[in-house]
């Protein structure tokens, strides 16, 4: 059966299960899942999400009695991977682990080049977990408070720098998000290629500041190599419970960085509704958590009206950010 007639059939199903006796929609559930469930990462191993999906899939295929395993489909910020799950057949089998980058950032950065609509391509299963990003700043800079940075660079405008993994890339885009808050900073980005470059430019002092995750920034701070000006979230990180938020000191914005669970579009509710509650108690489970919680993640395991809700609000957000940086994808 073709790709676009097998997606329509199941269109029709799901919409006769939401119509017809509800012991007809339990069976199809009940049914779900019969084989390998492929968990779809946009980004190269080793990062957040990558170390996200490989502690799901091996407590969710412990969970469900089923394999779940994790694929690495890198390129282009992340869009390569989301595409390939916009496209996938929408019978639950296929899954994506989005973040801000891949559906709040992206839509802005890349315009008219992205091949895929973040609303209308993807089934949402769950806002899955939130992490902090820190901003901080080298040693020399003459400043103890974000108050403090925030004047100097206003005596100084355009002589501080501050380093990204990337044109457009989530790093930058919290700095542009302070730097408005702040009231217009005016300091030079340097890109680098690469989260790790970045941070290295600020221990070196190539740079004044950088932005980063709170996982990230963590031991740096703990070794005095750099001073974190504020956590660029809506509250407090548990990692770093002595590090304020920027709002504490009258910079207010929300630099919140996230993981998601999304699936192709058209995948019967019921199946949808299964692999939410699935996932929530996974990731309830306190072992889940513990892990978690060492790189940094804080379990939100929402309902998928609740992910829905999270990128109404983020896609114009972050897609300010983009406008207001000039960020254009190459």
């Amino acid at each position: 059966m073709p790709h676009t007639t097998r997606r329509q059939a199941l269109g029709v199903l799901g919409s006769f299960a939401v119509s017809a006796a509800l012991p007809a929609a339990a069976q199809t559930a009940a049914g779900f899942p019969s084989k390998t469930i492929r968990l779809i990462v946009p980004h190269a191993p080793g990062g957040n999400s990558d170390t996200f999906a490989r502690i799901l899939a091996q407590k969710l295929g412990e969970r469900i009695g089923q394999q779940v395993v994790v694929e690495n489909r890198t390129g282009a910020g992340g869009t390569v991977g989301s595409a390939l799950v916009a496209k996938s057949a929408p019978d639950g089998y296929t899954l994506l682990v989005a973040d801000n980058g891949t559906h709040a950032i992206a839509p802005t950065l890349y315009g008219s080049k992205l091949s895929y609509d973040v609303f209308k391509d993807f089934t949402p299963i769950m806002l899955a977990a939130t992490f902090p990003t820190v901003i901080m700043i080298h040693p020399s800079v003459p400043a103890q408070t974000a108050q403090e940075f925030v004047a100097l660079v206003k005596s100084q405008p355009g002589k501080l720098t501050y380093s990204s993994a990337g044109t457009g890339n989530g790093s930058h885009l919290t700095v542009e998000l302070f730097r408005t808050a702040a009231g217009g900073l005016d300091m030079v980005h340097v890109p680098y290629k690469g989260g790790a470059p970045a941070v290295q430019a600020l221990l070196s002092g190539e740079v004044q500041l950088t932005s980063v995750s709170a996982n990230t920034a963590l031991p740096h701070i703990e070794s005095g190599k750099v001073r974190a000006l504020g956590v660029a979230s809506s509250k407090r990180s548990p990692a770093l419970p002595d590090v304020p938020t920027f709002a504490e000191g009258g910079i207010a914005f929300d630099g919140d960085s996230w993981l998601a669970i999304m699936g192709p579009p058209g995948i019967p509710a019921d199946i949808a509704a299964r692999l939410n509650r699935e996932i929530a108690t996974t990731l309830r489970e306190p072992e889940t958590q513990a892990r978690l919680a060492k790189i940094g993640l804080e379990v939100v395991a929402s309902s998928q009206a609740g992910l829905a809700e999270v990128l109404q609000r983020d896609v114009p957000k972050w897609g300010k950010a983009v406008k207001d940086s000039g960020a254009v994808a190459d």
